[in-house]
């Protein structure tokens, strides 16, 4: 919710036009021609566009947009969110919060219509929030592949860790299997354990077999797992699989497929993710506008 402020632009604006007209419907939901004056020197403010008028336009049929899908969520801002967050912009610029309100004044804008701005983006962004809770992440493998493909200079001094390259082999056993039937399985499953090699060979195999499912786990750090964990990986060889243990599902293994070592960019990382689900809610976010905008009758007059 950055909006830095660059204050160079002169105290006296041009007064807000006398008559104001509706110049866009969004929705049954009017913007006026003073809605956009007051956009437009607002933008002139903080971002200086080319073209306000066009950009404030733009801006406040999107906010419609995303106060209507809000209001249908059910979701509302208060007063006293909006207040911190223009409070926090005053802080920012070293303003007092009546301070910033008279500078948007004298630009021809008003601390309301900051706040209305405000708002509309706390409302949408949990909006997104609600939208795509639990839809996914970025996984290990996506932040791995991130620092390889950045090219970091590694640091001669940084940690080592270990990566493995890990699958999981599951014997499904039936949640209202007898114990004779749990026991034939963890037969099943240590004879499996017994013969297997190779991840390659061995784990084609066991897709072949009866009521077993094979998941590869992917790429797994050492300092991202429960020394536990780690413990029972170093114990199983490469190629090789683990202990066969009763689990949600059945009778669980984890198939090692490699292990190697490397350095540790537990800093590195821990940024490139947050990068990463940035950019993976940005994107998510601008396609669920664009759905609402496609779905939307907006009438310009």
């Amino acid at each position: 919710m950055a909006c830095a402020l660059a204050f160079g632009v002169a105290a006296n604006a041009a007064p807000a036009a006398a008559q104001t007209t509706i110049k866009v419907v969004v929705n049954d939901l009017p913007i006026t021609s003073y809605d956009i004056s007051q956009r437009a020197a607002l933008l002139k403010l903080t971002a200086r566009p080319p073209n306000p008028v066009q950009l404030a336009t733009q801006e406040l049929i999107q906010e419609r947009l995303q106060m209507q899908e809000a209001r249908r969520l059910r979701i509302n801002v208060s007063d006293r969110e909006v207040d911190q967050a223009f409070a926090s912009i005053a802080q920012r610029v070293k303003l007092t919060p009546a301070q910033l309100g008279q500078v948007l004044s004298q630009a021809g804008s008003s601390a309301a219509e900051l706040k209305s701005r405000l708002r509309a983006q706390i409302a949408w962004s949990q909006v997104v929030r609600m939208k795509f809770r639990g839809s996914g992440g970025v996984s290990d493998q996506d932040v791995i592949a991130a620092l390889g493909a950045k090219g970091q200079e590694k640091d001669a001094n940084a940690h080592k860790t270990v990566e493995y390259d890990l699958s999981q082999v599951v014997f499904v056993v039936p949640a209202n299997a007898s114990a004779g039937q749990k026991a034939a399985r963890q037969r099943e499953a240590e004879q499996l354990r017994q013969r297997f090699s190779s991840c390659e060979q061995g784990l084609a195999f066991a897709k072949g077999l009866s009521a077993v499912v094979v998941k590869p786990l992917g790429k797994k750090l050492q300092s991202d797992m429960p020394a536990q964990m780690t413990q029972v990986l170093d114990g199983i060889g490469v190629g090789k699989l683990g202990p066969a243990q009763p689990g949600p599902s059945g009778i669980e293994m984890i198939a090692v497929c490699s292990r190697r070592e490397i350095d540790s960019d537990a800093a590195a990382r821990a940024s490139i993710k947050t990068e990463l689900t940035n950019e993976q809610g940005n994107i998510a976010a601008r396609r669920y506008l664009r759905d609402l905008e496609r779905n939307a009758v907006i009438e310009y007059r």
